[in-house]
């Protein structure tokens, strides 16, 4: 009799650890879902937007207010090497012109309340040329799906590696 209340007893508390991995990791996706990034509003694709200020090479200020991030790369910051160059390329390319961008599906805003996505001028994609051009890395995050142009952007980046491009340069 006490071999077999020793038994139940391991059984419970097997069946109890279990229940609480698995509640906590329900609860956590629960969580993860319901504190997402803010929200704001889709851009309507019938909207004309343009660039009126580059911030850097990867950060963007449209005509409607809202800050633009793109979205799979990261170029240089303020006192980096190469900054400068990178700011300049983005401007070169894009500022006072339309624009129209693409968004991945999960990720259209970051913590910061940044738009993400891909920036298109005359049917040219920003993130791609910057990385391209060794102005920004690519950027992708282990846990994440493939992102929409991920191989263009890996594809880009090894070029600009093999050339020793930008920031590539050493």
């Amino acid at each position: 009799m006490k071999k077999k209340n020793k038994l139940i007893s391991y059984f419970l508390i097997l069946l109890l650890v279990l229940l609480s991995f698995f509640g906590g990791s329900f609860y956590e996706k629960q969580k993860i879902k319901s504190s997402s990034y803010p929200t704001t509003p889709s851009i309507p694709s019938n909207q004309s937007l343009s660039v009126v200020e580059v911030s850097d090479g990867d950060t963007l200020k449209l005509s409607d207010g809202k800050t633009f991030r793109l979205y799979g790369v990261n170029a240089p910051e303020v006192k980096e090497p190469l900054f400068e160059e990178a700011k300049a390329f983005t401007e070169n390319l894009v500022l006072g012109k339309e624009i129209s961008f693409e968004q991945e599906e999960n990720y259209k805003v970051d913590k910061f309340g940044r738009t993400l996505g891909y920036v298109f001028v005359d049917g040219v994609n920003l993130n791609i040329e910057l990385v391209r051009n060794g102005f920004a890395r690519v950027v992708l995050y282990e846990k994440r799906a493939k992102i929409k142009y991920q191989d263009e952007l890996l594809s880009a980046e090894k070029s600009a590696k093999d050339l020793r491009l930008g920031i590539w340069r050493k």
